[in-house]
């Protein structure tokens, strides 16, 4: 991702500069807007929790064009959803080697006016500085705690710790009157009939038909090795599952980048295990953990996918917080590290020590248990 510590030595006095140069606005005539810019950059989890933001969005105004700046980290999640009519993919990496394709960027932006532009990054100054060079009407953001990047916005919104993020993006909707309701949080994910087949085809072929099918999915990402669970206790997990019922069988799931941690998982379960890990594109294997009748993952992305598709989640938290980060779902289960700083992360990359160890006190046992609890709660009444 872009870096972070050139993001804030010189973003901030780049914001700081820009908003005394420019005039904030005092009013958005709302009945005016036609066309709506939203700046996220990144990630795949903030991507799908931000889906009922765009939806409400697009339901209030439904003649305007909404027109979404990504990157290649979310493109992919972004290309999917309906209420979005337009991409920019911004390659911010490319900003750092050559300052002049960012003020090609934004001469290339400023060709086109909008009404309001709501940048929806949580820290990201970049993000900020896009929005008040670009060429519209009325802007809104996030007043994030000690990240100094609201000062250009013409209404802020606080970004708070204790919040779901989910709820965070909705209210950057408030500032232009739209009030929410429990029906706007709901999570959606948008599957076709390909990818709905090939599940299908799967399961037949590798006769999970009538099997209690689960999913370990063990990566986090790139940059989540601190929040990732040991593969240790995957291995120890699963072999415990396939041993506990004969019926279980394991589905392993995970990047291309993530091939070798899963390969080591699934060789060292002693049965009825089968590795996806970089076979398939990000909508077949979303399909098939729609299929699984639980996923046991940390904090990522797949969690709140498996969340929008009705999946049970068995959450691993460490250095994050559930109730910021945790799945939106009724079916979840959050497991949470007993150690005595968990948890510490607030923006998602914040973390409080070098090497995090709140990982190593989520216990296989636990697991196992929660587990079995979903399995079998008749084993488990008072």
């Amino acid at each position: 991702m872009y870096k972070r510590q050139f993001d804030k030595y010189v973003g901030i006095p780049v914001i700081i500069l820009l908003a005394i140069l420019t005039k904030r606005k005092k009013r958005l005539p709302i009945e005016n807007i036609k066309k709506i810019l939203i700046i996220k950059l990144a990630a795949i989890g903030d991507s799908i929790l931000l889906i009922p933001t765009l939806r409400t969005l697009k339901n209030t105004f439904p003649d305007a064009e909404i027109t979404f700046v990504c990157s290649q980290i979310n493109i992919s999640v972004i290309k999917k959803i309906p209420y979005v009519n337009k991409i920019i993919d911004c390659n911010v990496h490319s900003f750092l080697k050559n300052p002049f394709l960012f003020i090609k960027f934004i001469k290339d932006l400023r060709k086109e006016k909008y009404e309001l532009i709501i940048d929806v990054g949580q820290w990201e100054r970049i993000n900020a500085i896009m929005t008040m060079l670009a060429n519209a009407d009325y802007s809104i953001g996030f007043k994030t705690e000690k990240q100094f990047k609201h000062f250009g916005y013409d209404s802020v919104v606080p970004h708070l710790r204790n919040k779901h993020e989910l709820e965070n993006f909705l209210d950057l909707l408030v500032p232009i009157g739209i009030n929410i309701t429990d029906e706007d949080k709901k999570l959606e994910y948008f599957l076709n009939k390909e990818d709905y087949n090939f599940a299908d085809t799967f399961w037949k072929e590798n006769e999970f038909d009538g099997k209690t099918v689960i999913c370990l999915h063990p990566g986090c990402g790139e940059n989540g090795m601190p929040r990732e669970w040991d593969i240790k206790n995957y291995i120890d997990l699963g072999n415990r599952l396939v041993n506990y019922d004969d019926n279980i069988r394991i589905l392993i799931t995970g990047a291309t980048h993530e091939q070798e941690r899963c390969k080591e998982i699934s060789l060292n379960i002693t049965k009825n295990v089968i590795n996806t890990a970089g076979q398939f594109h990000l909508d077949n294997v979303v399909a098939l953990v729609q299929k699984a009748k639980l996923i046991v993952c940390s904090n990522t992305g797949m969690l709140h996918i498996a969340s929008c598709v009705g999946t049970k989640t068995m959450g691993l938290h460490g250095p994050t917080n559930p109730l910021k980060w945790g799945s939106y779902n009724k079916k979840s289960v959050l497991i949470q590290s007993d150690k005595f700083c968990s948890p510490c992360l607030y923006l998602g990359h914040d973390y409080g020590c070098q090497m995090p160890q709140c990982m190593a006190h989520i216990s296989v046992d636990d697991v196992f248990i929660y587990i079995r609890k979903s399995l079998n709660p008749e084993l488990f009444v008072n």
